[in-house]
């Protein structure tokens, strides 16, 4: 069954729409009504809806708007809208954003029935299309985990994909949240001027990109493919040169730290991955700051933790080179600062996390230095019964973007002391009762077969389907599709 949310501002036309057609017959079941766009806004973003039914003229947030609104949240909800009146730029304007269709008041029984049954053929068209995606991204996904040796001649022949050139790069192409649809319009192989590229989405605002070409002959060729066809994504890292004996995995980590990296120093667009060392001077910085922070010298310990921060941004480090110096830098501070009740705010970070909760090296560096200024901070007690109430905040809101800091202003008190009240109460860190809670919704959802997985990777909290997939493995160690089909 698909849910439907009727949105009218009179109710007895909201009451008259319930009640106008057999909702259940069709496959819907009406989950309620809502006077205003706010509220029915609340509700859509709580209850994920298949299906809106909303009137145009609404005070507050009218049905344009909460159409724009359902598009900027990037939900999956369809929205049929409904005027008094044929006006007709209202109808290119909703269309125009995605409406599903556009009807007009008195509601005909005749057309609405048309209209839901014909959304109820697309939604199990939508549905099988999901399933056989989620199926080739299962594979894609076993095939990208860094320790798979699957070569890129072997998937292209397991995908019936030709090729004729011998070199072949990987790209990563990071799309900014407000980028056109249109962007990942061409998913699939095809080839332009010489070079053939096996594009996939890999992320909700990622494609991944496989080119081959001659690099022998045209050697600048996949840079010429980058500056026609793909300078709308805001950042790409390009992997090193790989052949069909080349595992793919190596490539894509290549060229996804390449990307992060350039999104972490902004500025440049484009950046080739090299593996590298760190500098003996960043070395040397490193020696003195464990120095330091055994003997808890605070104004050491902040000194050079800026020299690190600008050398990461002077050097222009890549992302995985950042990870390494922020994880020697945990390291030590468990060393010497083990015993700590404030040890659990800080915690070790692949380069991929690093990427996806700092904006900058400054950020990152930011939230180290805050630890340290966290040793001091002196703790008022908190009662028990206060705990619960922000575990109870917590608990009704975890598939949201809820930030610890917007907690922590929620309830007056300091991120550091709201993260060690979680640890103490739960035993994990925030993040990881975030989560659990996640997944185990994902595990409770997977059994509604109805839903495809990118459904349900929306539904509980998450953006992107491959982060997704390796948490949901790494806590259960199977893939969601896998767990399905047992």
């Amino acid at each position: 069954m698909h849910n439907v949310l009727i949105v009218d501002d009179e109710p007895w036309v909201a009451y008259g729409i319930t009640h106008v057609i057999d909702w259940n017959s069709l496959g819907y079941n009406v989950i309620g009504e809502a006077h205003d766009g706010l509220t029915a806004l609340r509700i859509i973003q709580e209850k994920k809806p298949e299906l809106i039914i909303s009137d145009i003229r609404m005070p507050g947030l009218d049905g344009i708007e909460l159409l724009e609104r359902i598009n900027l949240l990037q939900l999956e909800t369809k929205v049929i809208l409904i005027s008094g009146y044929a006006d007709f730029e209202y109808a290119q304007r909703a269309l125009r954003l995605g409406a599903f269709d556009y009807l007009l008041k008195q509601v005909d029984k005749a057309k609405l029935t048309e209209s839901v049954a014909r959304l109820s053929e697309l939604l199990e068209q939508e549905r099988r299309a999901g399933l056989r995606t989620d199926q080739f991204l299962d594979e894609l996904f076993e095939w990208l985990e860094p320790d798979n040796t699957m070569t890129i001649g072997r998937i292209l022949a397991n995908k019936g994909v030709e090729t004729r050139f011998p070199d072949y790069r990987l790209l990563s192409c990071l799309y900014s949240p407000q980028s056109q649809a249109a962007s990942f319009s061409q998913e699939g192989t095809y080839e332009l001027e010489g070079v053939i590229a096996v594009k996939v989405r890999t992320g909700q605002h990622k494609l991944s990109i496989l080119l081959n070409y001659d690099g022998s002959e045209y050697p600048l060729q996949f840079l010429n493919h980058i500056s026609d066809y793909l300078l709308n994504a805001q950042y790409i890292g390009i992997s090193s040169l790989g052949q069909l004996s080349t595992p793919i995995a190596r490539l894509y980590q290549e060229s996804d730290i390449a990307a992060c990296t350039a999104a972490m120093h902004g500025g440049v667009q484009i950046i080739s991955y090299k593996q590298g060392d760190l500098s003996p001077d960043i070395r040397k910085v490193m020696l003195n700051l464990e120095v330091s922070i055994k003997e808890q010298a605070r104004d050491g310990i902040f000194d050079l933790l800026g020299r690190l921060c600008a050398a990461c941004r002077e050097q222009s480090l890549y992302i995985d080179q950042i990870a390494m110096i922020y994880n020697q830098i945990v390291s030590i501070i468990y060393k010497y600062h083990g015993g700590s009740t404030r040890i659990a705010e800080i915690e070790h970070l692949h380069y991929e996390h690093i990427a996806r909760y700092y904006s900058s090296a400054e950020s990152l560096f930011d939230r180290i230095k805050s630890f340290f200024g966290l040793l001091t901070e002196e703790e008022v007690h908190i009662h028990n019964v206060q705990v619960e109430k922000m575990l109870e905040y917590i608990d009704s809101r975890y598939t949201e973007d809820l930030l610890l800091s917007a907690i922590a202003k929620h309830f007056k008190i300091s991120i550091g002391y709201l993260s060690t009240l979680i640890k103490k109460e739960t035993g994990m860190t925030y993040s990881d009762y975030i989560m659990n809670k996640r997944l185990s919704m994902a595990k409770d959802l997977l059994g509604d077969a109805s839903l495809s997985i990118h459904d349900i990777v929306h539904r509980v909290g998450y953006k992107d389907y491959f982060h997704f997939n390796k948490l949901f493995k790494k806590q259960f160690g199977i893939t969601p599709s896998k767990y399905r089909k047992l």
